[in-house]
């Protein structure tokens, strides 16, 4: 069996990892961490591998100081996901915004901000109910990183990766030795990019990167970092004058992989549904007001409709998998346009239509998951070429998008959304749909759709 019909039987069974499937075309969990690392670039307002860039510098600095290659690989998988427990907080910080500030400024220069290395960028005061809030967010990442498979060394990190040597840091203020030195690297770490960061908007050039790395190591360092840290990333860039350039390239994924165990733990049906879970669960995470589970929702609506159509298992897998990732893109969309309770603005607009695209990228490269990249950017989509984000039409749009497509406005139409009173139930929802047949919706799929509800074999939870 394949591994995505094994995520086809996994669905709505018992929780059961299986035996990973021994091929090259399956993803690892190196595969999905790291594509994990750019939909929290998104959620951050990031260029896209900022955070492999976080991994390959503390990566780097672990190996040098010859810690063990397991720790190593704690040290890499904590830095692709230290920011991670920020996605599962935005709902809850986003009520102590201040007016004219998103999540996105505040997630962009926090750790700069936390190490003093810049003052308040915020050009307002911010209340100590939202820093209090904010500096949970490391204690937040525990959960995920199980959900990922990973161990908890990795969280151990995660958990301390804003604590400073001189104790100001959070969220428990430890002190250099109370601090893991894995998670005083990756400290430096997410620090050191930020740095580069906020050079790259300024000015380009290798000369400029580092001046400004050397002047941040003389001035900024002093009692926040471990020295021996700081003296090993001065020997790096020194001895290796190719690295701050590898860095800023697309290169930096292969860097990545490089410090990481090859190609370890590929993946099962059951531990790939598992993971595909935690990452939609992202997305779903940032829309408070929205029933809870939508991608799970989606996916099983979606698996209904491709059984009753006949499609072969290992798409069903896929599909499954498609309609729990398609809205990870939604994580560069600002809670505020999310939450918005008004008609949106042509700009607006734009961003949120953005974000097919965004799963697209954020997909791009994962062993075995072409038709699920595929069909989750064609969930927006309609038959008569007025969707987006490629204006596609008829049988320009594959079956998998098709489905998505349906399955996700029927999820819409029975959920809560904050731009209406109420939601419809299913029955009401159907005659809705219906008046889109031919020309938004595929015609079989309505009438599947239609037998799906009135057998009640999906649960509108």
């Amino acid at each position: 069996m394949g591994v995505f019909s094994e995520v086809a039987e996994r669905f709505r069974g018992p929780e059961n990892h299986g035996r990973p499937r021994q091929e090259n075309n399956s993803p690892s969990i190196n595969d999905l961490v790291m594509a994990t690392s750019k939909a929290m670039d998104l959620l951050e307002g990031k260029p896209l591998r900022s955070g492999l860039k976080v991994a390959v510098i503390a990566g780097s600095i672990a190996k040098m100081m010859a810690l063990p290659e397991r720790d190593v690989a704690s040290v890499v998988y904590a830095a692709l996901l230290h920011d991670i427990g920020l996605a599962r907080m935005v709902s809850d910080l986003f009520p102590h915004l201040p007016p004219g500030l998103t999540e996105k400024q505040l997630f962009q220069t926090h750790a700069l901000h936390n190490a003093r290395v810049i003052g308040n960028p915020y050009e307002r005061p911010l209340s100590t109910d939202l820093f209090q809030l904010f500096h949970q967010h490391p204690i937040y990442a525990k959960e995920f990183v199980r959900q990922m498979h990973l161990s908890e060394d990795v969280s151990d990190l995660i958990i301390a990766h804003h604590e400073l040597c001189d104790g100001s840091g959070y969220p428990f203020g430890l002190t250099q030795e109370q601090i893991p030195m894995g998670a005083r690297i990756l400290t430096f770490a997410d620090v050191v990019e930020g740095v580069l960061e906020g050079v790259s908007k300024e000015m380009s050039g290798l000369t400029s990167r580092r001046h400004a790395l050397e002047s941040f190591m003389e001035i900024k360092t002093v009692g926040k970092f471990d020295p021996d840290v700081v003296d090993v990333f001065k020997n790096l860039i020194e001895d290796n004058d190719d690295f701050l350039k590898m860095i800023a390239s697309l290169e930096v994924e292969n860097m990545v992989r490089c410090l990481l165990p090859e190609r370890t733990m590929l993946l099962g049906g059951g531990t790939l549904l598992s993971v595909a879970e935690a990452m939609g669960g992202l997305g779903d995470s940032l829309m408070s007001l929205y029933k809870s589970g939508r991608s799970r929702r989606v996916a099983d609506l979606s698996l209904c409709l491709a059984e009753t159509l006949g499609i072969h298992r290992e798409q069903c897998g896929e599909l499954a998998l498609a309609a729990l990732l398609m809205d990870i893109g939604h994580l560069a969309t600002p809670a505020a346009l999310l939450m918005k309770t008004g008609p949106l603005t042509a700009d607006e607009r734009a961003v949120i239509q953005d974000h097919p695209l965004l799963t697209r990228e954020v997909l791009k490269g994962v062993p075995g998951f072409e038709n699920i990249m595929l069909w989750a950017s064609e969930h927006h989509e309609r038959m008569n070429g007025k969707g987006y984000p490629g204006q596609k039409k008829g049988f320009e749009l594959s079956i998998g998008g098709r489905i998505l497509a349906l399955a996700d406005v029927f999820d819409a139409l029975t959920s809560h959304r904050p731009y209406r009173s109420h939601a419809h139930e299913p029955m009401d929802a159907l005659p809705v749909i219906g008046q889109g047949r031919m020309t938004l919706y595929d015609n079989q799929l309505v009438n599947l759709l239609r037998k799906v509800v009135l057998n009640r074999e999906v649960v509108v939870r």
